[in-house]
């Protein structure tokens, strides 16, 4: 009877897993509406795709951001509001409110729309693997999600 048991704590992990991934996204893809870029280099900590702002230092929004957050049990698995670190402060602050080169504007949401439009390849593909309806729904979440931020994409490129 043990195997129930192992199920859920594999599903809670799955869980933790896929929420940290889901932060990581939604984080990553409003630094690139900022005006960040996508390097095509990963952290040496934790193997996350690495950001940069024009002439910064590269910045990890997994170890920088997400890892970093005390894990709050009551915490419903909502997107923490982006909080820079001092040096982050300092950056976005020099990223301007209306950017004149509408090239970087694009760019950033073609490159969230690519991130996004994996996330939804992903998903698919583990939807089509899924036996489990409470993570069927999930993932079916998640799709949704991803459709609709694809949707608002659109309208603001």
């Amino acid at each position: 009877m043990s195997r129930p048991t192992m199920d859920k704590h594999t599903q809670e992990r799955i869980n933790r897993t896929r929420e940290r991934s889901d932060k990581i996204s939604a984080l990553m893809g409003q630094y690139l509406l900022k005006g960040y870029r996508m390097l095509g280099s990963t952290c040496d900590v934790c193997g996350n795709v690495l950001l940069k702002y024009r002439d910064q230092s590269d910045y990890c929004v997994a170890c920088q951001e997400v890892d970093a957050q005390p894990t709050d049990p009551s915490d419903q698995g909502g997107l923490p509001v982006v909080q820079p670190t001092q040096q982050d402060s300092h950056e976005a602050s020099r990223v301007p409110s209306n950017p004149v080169d509408s090239s970087v504007n694009k760019n950033a949401v073609a490159i969230a729309t690519q991130a996004v439009n994996a996330k939804i390849v992903w998903a698919s593909e583990a939807l089509s693997r899924c036996h489990f309806i409470g993570e069927c729904q999930q993932l079916c979440e998640l799709l949704k999600t991803c459709a609709e931020t694809l949707k608002v994409l659109k309208e603001i490129q």
